[in-house]
């Protein structure tokens, strides 16, 4: 009889285990998924900063009369894939979000 009691606590404590696997790695899993979009934001914002910058020398540039030499449309088309990579990403968010 004690066999079987012993069976039963080891089987049930072996299923415990395994939903508590089961759930630790879902929780690993979407910290895994929040990290990378995470470092997404963060290289994109440092890309819409640095667009930024430019076009502020640009437009200082311009200001004091100095020749920008190409650099206005470089400028400008940073700018503008970031912020269409910006609008990508949240579009990417707001849609994971939905999904939950």
């Amino acid at each position: 009889m004690t066999e079987i009691i012993c069976t039963l606590i080891t089987a049930l404590a072996g299923i415990v285990v395994a939903c508590l696997s089961i759930q630790i790695s879902k929780v690993n899993k979407r910290s895994e998924e929040q990290n990378e979009l995470q470092e997404r934001q963060t290289l994109l914002l440092l890309r819409m900063v640095d667009s930024s910058i430019s076009l502020s020398l640009v437009s200082a540039n311009a200001l004091m009369d100095y020749k920008n030499n190409g650099n206005v449309e470089e400028a400008y088309s940073a700018a503008h894939q970031a912020k269409q990579d910006y609008k990508a990403l949240m579009q990417e968010i707001t849609a994971h979000e939905v999904v939950k």
